[in-house]
C-alpha cells in the first residue's frame, strides 16, 4: 500500500514551524561508455519571504529582492503584499524557479502531461530529462521528451572530455545541438558538469601542481560558461566530490581523491564556484551528488560541507540530489528524502532532484517499492517550494544508461527504471509521478 501522503505530513510540519516557507568510484552518474558511476533560482528570496511571515511585508520584500534573477523582484512584491504570513505574491515570485517566499506549492487542478502539471503548479516546478545526442535522431524520443519536459540536461555531451578533449581546444557541436533543440522546444537547460573527477581527458588527469590544475579549471569554466552564457543559466559546477566506502553512502565519508583534490585540497570546491560566479553573476550554481538522498553518512558529510561553503560566503545557489535509487546506490523512501531536502533548503539554498531513476535489477527494489518510491520522492520535492526541479535520467527504459553498466546488476537486460517503456508508452511509474505532481 502507498504510505501516508507526504503532502499532509510536510505541510503540517511546515505550519507547525511557522508556515514559512557502487564500488567506490561513482555510483550514480551516467558514464560515456557505461563504465562510470554516479551522476537549478531565488534561494535567499525564499528565506526573505519566510522572514516576511513574522516581520511583515518589508523584510519579505527585501528577501525577495536578494533572491536573485527572475524570482527576486516578484518575490519581493509577494512579501510586501502579505501583511501577516509573508506569502501572497511571493508564492509566484520564483518565476518558475525560485519559488519566492511561498510556504507551499499548489498543484494544478488537472494536467495531461508532467510538463503541464509542473508549469501550472504555483509556484511552477521544472520537469526535466537527460537528453542524449543519439536520442535526438529518434522521432518518438524527441516527441515524448518535448511533450513531457521543460528542462534539459545533456547526458554526456557537456562533460569535460566531450567539450575540451585537448587542452584549450573546445568542441561544441554535440552540446550545441542539444542546447539548440531544447531552446527550439521552449525548454530550459542545465549545464552538466563543469568540474568532475570522471570522464576527464587524459591530459587533464595527468596535470601536476596547484598552478597547472587551477589554470585548467579556470580555462575550462570560463570557456564553457562563456560559450553558453546567453543560453544556459543553471550549472552543475562541482559533481560528486565526496566518497564513502559503499556507493550506498555508508562508511567513512571523505573528500574524493582526484586530480583537483590532490593539487588544491578542498579549496578546489570554493575556487570552482568563485570562478563560475565571476564568469556569470546571474547564473544559478549547484553542487550535485549521488546517494545523499537517504539519511546516511554521506548525506551528513555533504550537509556539513555545503553548510561550511555557505558560511564562508561561497557563491552556491543549490544542491542537486541525483536520486539514482537501487543497486549499487542507496534506497531512499519519501520521508528520508523530505528530511534531507528540508535541511539543505534551510541553509537558504534551492534543492532539486537532478538525475532520477529507480533500478529494479538484482531484485533489490520490488515493483511495488518502485511505484511507492516514485510517488513519494516526487511528492517530497513537489510540496517544498525551494525544490525547483525534478529531472529523470533518460526518457525510456530501452535507452537507460543502467542497462549496460555492470554496477547496476542488469547484465545487459532492461533496468525497468524509467517512466516509459521501450515503445515510449507510459508505464505505471509515470502515473504515480503525475499523481504526485497533481497532489494526489
Amino acid at each position: 500500500m502507498r504510505s501516508t501522503p507526504l503532502t499532509l505530513l510536510l505541510s503540517a510540519f511546515l505550519c507547525a514551524t511557522g508556515c514559512s516557507d557502487g564500488g567506490g568510484d561513482g555510483g550514480g552518474e551516467t558514464g560515456g561508455a557505461g563504465t562510470t558511476g554516479g551522476t537549478s533560482g531565488g534561494t535567499t528570496g525564499g528565506t526573505g519571504g519566510a522572514t516576511g511571515g513574522t516581520t511583515g511585508g518589508t523584510t519579505g520584500g527585501t528577501g525577495g529582492a536578494t533572491g536573485g534573477t527572475t524570482g527576486g523582484t516578484t518575490g519581493g512584491t509577494g512579501g510586501a503584499t502579505s501583511s501577516s504570513v509573508g506569502t501572497g505574491g511571493g508564492g509566484t515570485g520564483g518565476g518558475g524557479t525560485g519559488g519566492g517566499g511561498a510556504a507551499v506549492r499548489t498543484p494544478a487542478a488537472s494536467a495531461a502531461t508532467m510538463r503541464e502539471a509542473g508549469e501550472k503548479a504555483n509556484p511552477p516546478i521544472l520537469i526535466g530529462a537527460a537528453i542524449s545526442g543519439s536520442g535526438l535522431g529518434d522521432n518518438n524520443y524527441k516527441r515524448v521528451a518535448a511533450a513531457e519536459h521543460n528542462y534539459v540536461t545533456a547526458e554526456n555531451e557537456m562533460k569535460w572530455d566531450a567539450l575540451e578533449p585537448n587542452a584549450g581546444q573546445f568542441s561544441w557541436g554535440a552540446a550545441d545541438n542539444i542546447v539548440n533543440w531544447a531552446r527550439d522546444n521552449n525548454m530550459k537547460v542545465k549545464g552538466h558538469t563543469l568540474v568532475w573527477h570522471n570522464q576527464l581527458p587524459g591530459w587533464a588527469n595527468n596535470l601536476n601542481g596547484a598552478a597547472a590544475v587551477e589554470q585548467a579549471i579556470r580555462r575550462h569554466i570560463e570557456g564553457v560558461m562563456g560559450h553558453f552564457k546567453d543560453r544556459i543559466k543553471d550549472w552543475d559546477v562541482v559533481n560528486e566530490a565526496v566518497l564513502t566506502d559503499s556507493d550506498t553512502g555508508v562508511g567513512n565519508p571523505r573528500m574524493r581523491p582526484s586530480v583537483f583534490q590532490r593539487a588544491l585540497g578542498e579549496r578546489f570546491l570554493d575556487l570552482s564556484f568563485q570562478i563560475a560566479r565571476e564568469q556569470d553573476p546571474t547564473a544559478k550554481l549547484y553542487y550535485n551528488d549521488y546517494s545523499i538522498d537517504a539519511l546516511n553518512d554521506k548525506a551528513d558529510f555533504v550537509y556539513e560541507m555545503i553548510k561550511g561553503m555557505v558560511e564562508r560566503g561561497v557563491p552556491i545557489d543549490g544542491v542537486g540530489f541525483q536520486m539514482h535509487i537501487g543497486p549499487p546506490n542507496n534506497k531512499a523512501d519519501g520521508a528520508a528524502v523530505a528530511a534531507n531536502l528540508k535541511r539543505f533548503s534551510d541553509l537558504g539554498l534551492e534543492v532539486l532532484i537532478s538525475e532520477m531513476d529507480i533500478n529494479r535489477c538484482g531484485g533489490q527494489v520490488s515493483a511495488e517499492e518502485q511505484l511507492t518510491f516514485y510517488h513519494d520522492i516526487v511528492e517530497a520535492c513537489f510540496v517544498l517550494p525551494k525544490c525547483v526541479g525534478i529531472t529523470f535520467w533518460g526518457i525510456n527504459d530501452g535507452r537507460s544508461w543502467l542497462n549496460g553498466w555492470s554496477g547496476a546488476l542488469c547484465n545487459g537486460q532492461s533496468s525497468q527504471s524509467l517512466l516509459f517503456n521501450d515503445q515510449y508508452q507510459k508505464k505505471e511509474t509515470y502515473n504515480r509521478v503525475l499523481d504526485a505532481l497533481l497532489g494526489r
